[in-house]
């Protein structure tokens, strides 16, 4: 035992010792705690992302301000004398692991429109990446359309019990004997819009079949426009082992057990599933040596389609019934063509998911303009979409109708009877946008809140009226409007079903 204390050099160089001890367990300590937080802060990161589609937020005016990330690259590219090709090569293929792309057709219908979709939204599809689901088995370019009726259980093939079935038998005769589209009378007999029905819920049993186990599927149709950037941004926020189905909502059926109303999402402007959504959808129950004893989703609601309008309603009752309801995504999903946006603060600084009734023309154009719209932390908007037509900058057009949304009708007992009285009554209004003049026999003023493109229209008989159409926009309210609405905040919305079109 040391009876005296140490020389003050030894003291020192102990101290000296001892502080870089208590340093290097600081350090540690404080690594440590650094590592910790980080953890728990990403962790409460990914479930605030995983609670993104059940917001506790008001369901008709909330919106997410959160931030996304193009995977393009380059993000931007000037689509001027660009290739198909040289566009495509910066789409980001990786992103295919995320979603499945699923587009569905039937061979009767007009072919301009899936060649423009060949031509713009799934262009950059490798024929192993897109799945085409038809009513014919057949070589569509390098793709090729798989039959999805063809395996369908017997029961829909009786045509006493199920007559909608004979449309289908028709149009394989005529393809086995050689004179389907070579015969047209013949030809015209198949009705392709009964049979599509029967589509839907095969086209998602073969997808699975096909592509199994992919976090998303993306079903489409070939009218339907697909902003890719802003889907794979979208669902990127989800878990996809939560069963989740989104959509531009629809009125479906009645739920008599609940009185609850369903709603389904509408097929044109598309819709997605995730995994846990298409595993609820198509699970069977199996024996105790593994067969199915349970029937497939199509052969159980075989009744419900034969008396049903439409697939995409099937669809919706049939997730209903396995506890999976509808996130209305309205305007995100749109059912309204590019042209017929009705433009207005509803809307303008949010995304655009999908559109539907796209024409050809506009497929493929605003296809190749959107190439050079891209923003890296910035999906495309719809007041970014304003900028392909420039819908209120023509003044006025005749033969044009664009449109009665947001509208107020004034007719001739308040003294309009012309073309310029009813832009005069625009004027008087401040807060009107465009004017559109219905005149000869109906002789109607529709005033809009709200701007769009619209489309030519030549004066048409209506109930023995004829009525002409002409349409006008005041530019500088319009300048006006849109200078005041910068969109410094993204507006991804929260799910609703009251919040429709």
């Amino acid at each position: 035992m040391a009876l005296f204390p140490k020389p003050a050099e030894t003291q020192h160089v102990g101290l000296f010792f001892l502080n870089k001890r208590l340093i290097r367990i600081f350090i540690g300590v404080a690594a440590f705690l650094f590592i910790v937080f980080a953890l728990l802060w990403r962790r409460r990161d990914e479930e605030a992302l995983k609670l993104l589609p059940a917001p506790s937020i008001n369901e008709t005016e909330g919106y997410y301000p959160y931030a996304t990330f193009s995977d393009y690259y380059p993000v931007s590219i000037n689509p001027a004398n660009k290739t198909t090709e040289d566009l495509c090569a910066t789409f980001p293929k990786h992103l295919l692991s995320l979603v499945q792309p699923v587009l569905k057709m039937g061979h009767g219908e007009d072919r301009t429109k899936l060649e423009a979709q060949l031509d713009s939204v799934s262009a950059c599809f490798h024929p192993d990446d897109l799945l085409i689901f038809s009513d014919l088995d057949e070589r569509i370019r390098e793709y090729t359309a798989i039959d999805v009726l063809a395996d369908l259980p017997a029961g829909y093939f009786d045509r006493e019990t199920n007559p909608d079935i004979g449309n289908y038998l028709l149009q394989k005769e005529l393809e086995r004997n050689g004179t389907l589209d070579k015969d047209k009378e013949a030809t015209k007999k198949v009705n392709g819009w009964i049979i599509d029905r029967y589509k839907f819920l095969p086209q998602i049993e073969r997808a699975w079949l096909l592509k199994p186990d992919r976090p998303f599927y993306f079903f489409y149709e070939t009218d339907t426009y697909v902003v890719w950037d802003n889907v794979f941004r979208f669902l990127s926020t989800f878990d996809p082992d939560t069963p989740v189905y989104m959509g531009s909502p629809s009125p479906g059926r009645l739920d008599r057990d609940r009185d609850i109303k369903t709603w389904f999402a509408n097929g044109g402007p598309g819709f997605a599933l995730s995994r846990a959504a298409v595993k609820a959808l198509i699970q069977r129950d199996t024996s105790t040596y593994g067969q199915y004893s349970g029937p497939s989703i199509t052969e159980e609601w075989l009744p419900l389609l034969q008396h049903e309008c439409c697939g995409d309603s099937v669809v919706g009752w049939t997730l209903w019934n396995k506890g999976v309801a509808l996130q209305g995504y309205w305007p995100m999903f749109n059912p309204h063509p590019l042209h017929g946006i009705p433009f207005s603060d509803r809307y303008w600084c949010q995304p655009m998911i999908t559109l539907h009734k796209t024409s050809p023309t506009d497929m493929v154009d605003v296809w190749k303009w959107e190439f050079g719209q891209r923003k890296f932390q910035r999906p495309l908007l719809y007041s970014d979409y304003w900028q392909f037509h420039r819908p209120g900058t023509s003044g006025f057009l005749e033969n044009w109708d664009n449109g009665d949304w947001d509208s107020s009708k004034l007719g001739p007992e308040e003294g309009i009877d012309s073309f310029e009285k009813c832009k005069e009554a625009c004027k008087r209004e401040d807060n009107c946008l465009q004017w559109n003049w219905r005149g000869r026999d109906e002789m109607k003023c529709v005033l809009g809140r709200s701007f769009r493109y619209g489309e030519a229209r030549k004066p048409e008989q209506k109930e023995e009226k004829w009525i002409d159409f002409n349409s006008g926009w005041f530019e500088d309210r319009i300048n006006q409007w849109r200078k005041e609405r910068p969109c410094d905040v993204v507006e991804w919305v929260g799910p609703s079903i009251k919040r429709v079109f």
